[in-house]
């Protein structure tokens, strides 16, 4: 393929330079545009650069502070701010330069009235959204996802130690819609811990620990369990009547069964890198190639998004002793 693309990056923090590092090995990339008010996160990007093998010697780089200094038509746009203004400055990147295809960071937005707002203008101006829930794209899911039948309902659990119910709860929920393939996740029921945990991400963001319960008008269950005082990895249980598999993505290891026949466990490969940078650089080659990948939609992400989101709200309300409309979250 000859055709040459460009790239807009916006926001260049931990996430976002990662996001670079991927794309700037593409030999289909001519000129990559990097976005961020602050000027510590512009020197991460040219940092993780320098010493990036596989760099391509032929892509253009630019380092900008504000996106009013944007000039140009880029192929792509990937959003790696913050969720607080995300969707409106996704909006604003849509209208003032016309792109109409992105790949953002999750979590979305901070309520689902804001993800809906999104999605109604995503819809209106025939905007292309992938988000970055990229646990579904694992060949170990995409492994299991073939195993399973689909009018079979799902008991599927994830356990672990504090990784957020919030931020990594987004995946997981993802992971479930996408075995599941319902529009819709119903809460059951929380048993949230009476503590906010303050995250690393930035000012005013938080996340919590304990359990949600949901199920799906197919007959599923869905439970999602993070405990607040250590950090173990998250095991996953996936259940159906001819079917199930057990998964650890921290320590890569899985094993499967046949479901009721009773059949020895297997014990499965897990296989790939699944490291930003590497993923990244096969989501973005696929979505230029064939446009497509294994990421979500904006509105594939949805029920994961607003099953979390209302979910957690009013414990988020509660423990602050704050009435917000949105999850302080990102």
């Amino acid at each position: 393929m000859n055709e040459k693309f460009k790239i807009l990056i916006v926001g260049c923090g931990e996430l976002g330079s990662r996001h670079l590092q991927a794309v700037a090995t593409l030999p289909t990339v001519e000129e990559i545009v990097v976005v961020d008010s602050n000027a510590t996160a512009i020197q991460t990007g040219q940092s993780r650069l320098k010493d990036l093998p596989g760099l391509s010697s032929h892509i253009t780089f630019r380092w900008l502070s504000s996106l009013e200094a944007v000039k140009g038509t880029y192929d792509l746009c990937i959003v790696a701010t913050l969720a607080q203004g995300r969707c409106a400055l996704i909006k604003k990147i849509a209208n003032q330069l016309g792109i109409r295809q992105f790949l953002i960071e999750k979590i979305v937005s901070q309520s689902s009235s804001e993800y809906a707002d999104l999605l109604q203008f995503a819809e209106a101006n025939r905007l292309e959204i992938r988000v970055n829930c990229k646990t579904r794209a694992y060949p170990i899911h995409q492994h299991v996802k073939k195993q399973l039948r689909p009018g079979e309902p799902i008991l599927f659990s994830a356990m672990g130690g504090n990784h957020g119910l919030a931020n990594n709860g987004v995946h997981t929920s993802d992971l479930f819609i996408f075995y599941d393939e319902s529009p819709e996740i119903q809460l059951v029921s929380s048993a949230i811990e009476p503590t906010l945990h303050v995250s690393k991400r930035g000012k005013d963001i938080f996340d919590l620990s304990g359990t949600l319960t949901g199920k799906t008008d197919k007959g599923s269950t869905f439970m999602l369990s993070y405990a607040g005082d250590h950090v173990a990895s998250e095991q996953f249980s996936i259940v159906t009547k001819s079917y199930r598999c057990i998964i650890d993505q921290m320590l890569r290891w899985a094993f499967e069964n046949d479901g009721e026949k009773g059949s020895p466990w297997r014990p499965l490969p897990f296989e790939g890198n699944l490291m930003v940078s590497q993923m990244t650089k096969t989501f973005v080659t696929e979505m230029f190639e064939k446009r497509n990948c294994h990421l979500p939609l904006l509105n594939e992400c949805w029920p994961a998004h607003r099953f979390i989101l209302d979910a957690l709200q009013p414990h988020f309300n509660r423990l602050s002793g704050e009435k917000r409309n949105h999850c302080p979250v990102t």
